[in-house]
């Protein structure tokens, strides 16, 4: 009987300590989202997924956030490990510049570039205005808290255009454009649903941005103004090619979460992207899948974390720019 209870104690001890092992195997990232309420709640779902997948060792939960500002603040304090965020806000708050003025975010880290969208500038076709630079003193509807609207509004102030703003929600925006209560409005997404959903009812322009404009708002706003070709037939109302202001969403990490950690997800989305992209419109439509091109191409200005430069230049073989090469 006395044999008997050792062996019973021993076998318990030895399950507890395999399980601490197994355990001690697994690391728990925490990645930030947005509200579940929002549709790009469901990329960030489906990112984790995919390196929970590949990697069972590493357990990946994901966090419902405020949104894009909470995600660098988060990050910064070390609450979740890594969340999506707009690449502009992401380099004031590295920097410590614009919004970020005495609040600087210096441990956030890039992974990739991330993927770009259009914010559509868009007004009543009967208002007339064609051009931004005739927004002044016009009604134009603004949606506070977006990362959008705040992009639009350091557009227009670098180009000294002053609409009349009005504050409202998005859903608010559609009316009023409908009903005439303002003839501009601004709106993020490729081939969005409100902007078709005006053009059902009436018939609008959508504006278009030019290299100076863009050059005026980064002289003012470093790494914050970025435009890129929208295709003839997007809308109703753009019948040719044309230049649109944008701006990209990328995926920032802390710099203390381990290297192997970094690399694990880094090697799953890249080895996976195409899958990744085949079911979610805004990664496919903003090239996500070019992890390491886009970043280039789009100036995004936050270094990446280690583990992600000796990624990219051992599997790319690229010569990484020395604004995105990790301090040391």
């Amino acid at each position: 009987m006395k044999k008997n209870v050792v062996f019973g104690c021993l076998l318990v001890a030895l399950c507890m300590v395999f399980s601490a092992v197994a355990e001690a195997k697994s690391t728990k990232v925490k990645w930030g989202a947005t509200s579940t309420r929002s549709g790009l709640y469901a990329n960030t779902v489906a990112q984790a997924a995919l390196v929970n997948q590949t990697y069972p060792d590493i357990e990946i939960t994901v966090v419902e956030t405020g949104g894009y500002v909470e995600n660098l603040v988060r990050t910064q304090k070390k609450t979740i490990h890594l969340g999506p965020a707009s690449a502009a806000a992401a380099y004031a708050a590295y920097a410590g510049i614009i919004d970020y003025q005495g609040k600087q975010l210096p441990d956030i880290r890039s992974l990739w570039g991330g993927y770009v969208t259009p914010i559509h500038i868009v007004t009543t076709k009967k208002s007339g205005i064609t051009r931004i630079e005739d927004l002044n003193g016009v009604s134009f509807a603004m949606n506070p808290g977006t990362t959008s609207g705040r992009l639009i509004e350091l557009l227009f102030d670098a180009l000294d255009v002053k609409p009349d703003y009005k504050m409202m929600g998005i859903g608010a925006s559609v009316d009023a454009m409908k009903g005439g209560v303002v003839v501009g409005w601004m709106k993020a997404g490729f081939k969005d649903s409100a902007i078709m959903d005006l053009e059902s009812t009436m018939e609008i322009n959508v504006l278009q941005v030019t290299k100076e404009m863009i050059d005026k708002m980064n002289a003012k706003y470093p790494a914050h103004g970025l435009m890129m070709t929208i295709p003839a037939g997007l809308f109703n109302a753009v019948t040719a090619e044309q230049n649109s202001f944008a701006y990209v969403v990328s995926d920032f990490i802390h710099k203390d979460v381990p290297d192997e950690v970094v690399e694990k997800i880094l090697k799953a989305t890249y080895d996976k992207r195409n899958e990744l992209v085949s079911n979610i419109a805004t990664l496919r439509e903003g090239r996500f899948t070019d992890m390491y091109d886009l970043a280039i191409e789009y100036d995004l200005s936050v270094p990446f974390h280690p583990a992600a430069a000796k990624f990219y230049q051992e599997t790319l073989g690229v010569t990484i720019p020395d604004r995105l090469m990790p301090p040391k």
